[in-house]
């Protein structure tokens, strides 16, 4: 017996359609929560490695510091902040905290040495001062994350955006500080 070509329903096209969107809903909604729970399970992974990679261009920094070369170890530097949002490993807020520190030692060392000791540098303070706010923000983040306090989170992140900004705008200034210290000494 030869098949017979019907055409399908309306009824039965409308159900395949809904039961295909159904489907995609479902597919999306799992897909998300693996993702989520990778990122919950592996996110401090990754922001180690962030962190790590901020460290790399600091050592190189370091050997750049070594070989004399100031002002491609200043650039290094001023490149090396992490300023990424900590948002699964809290543990690695005082770790970042320390290499800031030493960053900033970095910098004040290397305009001493550039500025023959007369190097005056008042963004030094201002960035110092904003990734200790920085720090502060992101035990706020942490905090609201533990209680479930979704609107001071929100609120949260967006300061540490807002501080991002100004770190970077600080480092900026702090890295011209130093280059024109260097220049004064050269030039008069």
């Amino acid at each position: 017996m030869p098949p017979l070509d019907v055409p399908p329903s309306p009824f039965m096209l409308v159900v395949s359609l809904f039961l295909l969107v159904v489907g995609i809903g479902i597919a999306g909604c799992v897909l998300f929560l693996l993702g989520a729970a990778f990122l919950h399970a592996f996110g401090g992974v990754f922001e180690r490695a962030a962190f790590q990679r901020c460290r790399l261009r600091c050592h190189r920094g370091d050997a750049l510091l070594e070989q004399g070369d100031f002002a491609r170890a200043v650039e290094l530097f001023g490149a090396a902040f992490f300023l990424q949002p900590i948002r699964y490993d809290p543990t690695l807020l005082s770790d970042i905290s320390n290499y800031h520190t030493g960053l900033l030692s970095r910098l004040l060392t290397v305009a001493d040495e550039m500025g023959k000791g007369r190097a005056r540098l008042p963004s030094l303070a201002d960035v110092d001062r904003l990734l200790a706010v920085r720090f502060d923000l992101h035990l706020d983040c942490f905090r609201a994350r533990k209680r479930g306090d979704e609107a001071r989170l929100h609120d949260s992140l967006q300061r540490l955006r807002e501080n991002e900004r100004q770190v970077r705008q600080a480092v900026a200034r702090l890295i011209e500080e130093i280059r024109t210290s260097e220049e004064r000494v050269l030039y008069h």
